[in-house]
């Protein structure tokens, strides 16, 4: 155990921040992958764990965590015992700090960052907007004027974000399970009958601010004081008779709302709807004689208070049908549950197989036996490998033939293995000339084609539909892959015309894939609603490059019930051989 003789020790956050900083700094420096990828992986880590990583390391367990070496370990050591770490210092000696903001901008990068520093003198961003207005970006070789207008408009979109100041959002998939175990902690305690999470992440949002808890207790004042006491809970920012704000020690707020076992529905509804949706209720509520709170219903008439123990309750109190969380966003629900008409939401237990996953062939993590193998356990009928085509070198992409023994391998693992189907296929490239970069010989052996973007992003809409449209009347190609191409935090979605793109759809027969990767959800849920309401048929896939994967078919699936789609809106919630007689 490490004597640490210091009267704060930092939070996650901050340790996290060292050490995303040292790899953009690497990177800025042209070291290896390898080594940027260790502290990258090392910040992604202690950022989003739920226990102290200082605490951790004074008493000696912090190398019990995956991927946390002797080296990451050694870091962190230096940073609690000196309050820096030397090798970040040596950077911020040899660089303008200014630069790793220019560095993360949209179309920037390390080797693009060094060269309009070392060429223009750009050492922040106020120099990178002077330098654009100037004109002096396009005159740098291998820039031009389209560099220099997608920089400013880059810079325009971080100013705005900035004016707005609003709390970072994370990736619901990296917070459901800190709320989980929080909801499991709650529960186990003895004067607990009922406890959830609420607020965005039960409504199944792809991103989320903080975390909103709900219990059901006679005692709220010692729910409270054993819930401040969880490991997760770095500090208490505020408490009520009911109420507590707290902070984790990865920087997550949490806000935890007690009340009697009797009003527990009232609360639950309140607390994870939208406000919009609360606000749509309210305003039917009062029409029809009653106000509705997050403790009871009240009849306006007579002045009765109607608690409510579950939510099924409130809705009914009102004549309203329940309303599943993922609905209650603001967006006609109130008024198809007054209707009758609310949808039977797909589930992700009506899914027969997937559609688009990956092995070690490319860029996967797993073999093709250990990931059918998976996909078996997790109870999907069939599996299609759709690894990388040869223009994603990086990836390592198929060329024909290694395509082609692909193919053979997989035939023969379909043939000995029990339970599952496993299909061929491939995630050809849409080039920036619409033409697919696998031959069409070599696309008519598979079962089953998905077409992708991944170059090109900056093509006006007019070329994204183009190389899109060109795509889909293939003959082989039967899906559409991520069709925006967003990374949640990381990249806007490309132009696309989502109508069009639906219309296509119907016209070629080709699905278009929900992506069920957690910085992906593309197609997003109002781009799948809108896509479905004009006919076309969708695809929930995992995307998964490695067997733990699997699950992103839960959250595949929970942006398709928000974007209120039901099993027949879904392909692959039918058997392989339906999908299969599909031109």
């Amino acid at each position: 155990m490490m004597p640490v003789d210091t009267p704060r020790l930092p939070s996650n956050g901050e340790l996290a921040e060292v050490f995303q900083t040292i790899a953009h700094y690497l990177a800025l420096d042209g070291e290896s992958s390898y080594r940027m990828t260790a502290y990258q992986r090392a910040a992604s880590l202690f950022r989003e764990h739920p226990l102290s990583i200082a605490e951790m390391t004074v008493r000696g367990n912090l190398r019990d965590l995956p991927g946390v070496g002797q080296a990451i370990e050694a870091k962190v050591v230096e940073y609690l015992e000196t309050g820096q770490v030397d090798l970040l210092e040596k950077f911020r000696r040899r660089y303008p700090e200014g630069l790793l903001g220019v560095m993360h901008l949209p179309g920037m990068g390390p080797k693009k960052t060094r060269l309009i520093w070392e060429t223009a003198g750009v050492a922040d961003l106020r120099d990178l907007e002077r330098a654009c207005r100037e004109g002096r970006i396009r005159e740098i070789p291998g820039l031009g004027d389209k560099t220099e207008t997608n920089l400013l408009r880059a810079l325009e979109t971080l100013t705005i974000r900035a004016a707005e100041g609003k709390e970072p959002r994370r990736l619901r998939t990296l917070v459901e399970p800190q709320a989980a175990h929080m909801v499991a902690e709650l529960r186990r305690l003895p004067m607990v009958v009922r406890a959830d999470y609420a607020g965005s992440l039960r409504r199944q949002c792809p991103t989320v601010r903080d975390i909103d808890l709900v219990a059901a207790s006679a005692d709220p004042v010692a729910v409270m004081s054993a819930f401040s006491g969880l490991p997760q809970i770095a500090r208490v920012v505020e408490r009520g008779e009911t109420k507590l704000a707290a902070r984790t020690h990865n920087g997550l707020g949490v806000d935890l709302r007690v009340v009697s076992p009797q009003s527990y529905g009232n609360l639950l509804q309140h607390f994870t709807g939208s406000a919009g949706h609360n606000v749509a209720l309210r305003a039917y509520a009062q029409q029809r004689g009653f106000k509705i709170s997050e403790y009871h219903v009240e009849h306006l008439e007579s002045g009765r208070l109607i608690t409510c123990t579950t939510e099924e309750q409130v809705y009914e109190t009102v004549a309203l049908r329940y309303i599943p969380p993922e609905l209650r966003e603001d967006q006609g629900e109130i008024e198809a549950s007054a209707t009758g008409v609310l949808p039977d939401l797909v589930h992700r237990s009506d899914l027969r197989g997937d559609l688009h996953v990956h092995s070690d062939w490319t860029d996967g993590r797993a073999g093709l036996e250990e990931m059918a193998v998976a996909a078996r356990e997790k109870g999907l009928d069939y599996l299609c490998f759709c690894d990388h085509s040869q223009s994603l070198a990086m990836a390592g992409g198929l060329c024909p033939e290694r395509l082609a023994a692909q193919i053979d391998a997989i035939r023969e693992l379909d043939a000995g293995i029990e339970g599952i189907r496993i299909l061929a296929g491939i995630e050809v490239d849409i080039l920036t000339d619409g033409r697919l970069d696998l031959p069409e010989e070599a696309l008519a052996r598979l079962d089953f084609v998905t077409a992708s973007i991944h170059s090109g992003f900056g093509q006006p809409q007019t070329k994204i539909m183009e190389r899109l449209a060109s795509a889909m009347r293939s003959p082989y190609v039967r899906s559409i892959g991520h069709p925006t191409g967003r990374l949640l935090g990381r990249r806007e979605p490309y132009d696309v015309d989502i109508d069009s793109l639906a219309r296509l759809a119907v016209e070629t027969g080709t699905y278009l894939e929900i992506n069920g990767s957690p910085d992906r959800l593309d197609l997003t849920a109002p781009a799948a609603r809108r896509a479905a309401a004009l006919g076309a048929t969708l695809v929930i896939c995992s995307d998964a490059h490695s067997p733990s994967d699997f699950q992103n078919l839960e959250f595949g699936a929970g942006e398709a019930r928000r974007a209120w789609l039901t099993s027949a809106d879904v392909a692959n919630t039918s058997p392989w051989e339906i999908i299969a007689e599909k031109p």
